[in-house]
């Protein structure tokens, strides 16, 4: 019979990392476009670069709805 490992509860709170800081630095400091720049590096498209702003909160939702392609 094969025993299972036991994970270890994850500490509570905030994990700190010694790069966390400037990293944090960093992307607070970044323009719009910058932001979109490396957005765009990680493999999104305007239209998902949109709906991400969109669900966080920095842009309001358009009232539009998704056009439905006829084949």
């Amino acid at each position: 019979m094969s025993k299972k490992a036991k994970l270890k509860p994850l500490p509570e709170g905030k994990i700190d990392k010694p790069g966390d800081k400037e990293w944090t630095e960093w992307y607070k400091n970044l323009d719009v476009k910058e932001h979109e720049k490396h957005l765009a590096q990680l493999g999104l498209d305007k239209e998902d670069i949109g709906e991400w702003e969109e669900i966080e909160g920095f842009k309001k939702p358009s009232n539009e709805k998704p056009s439905k392609k006829k084949k």
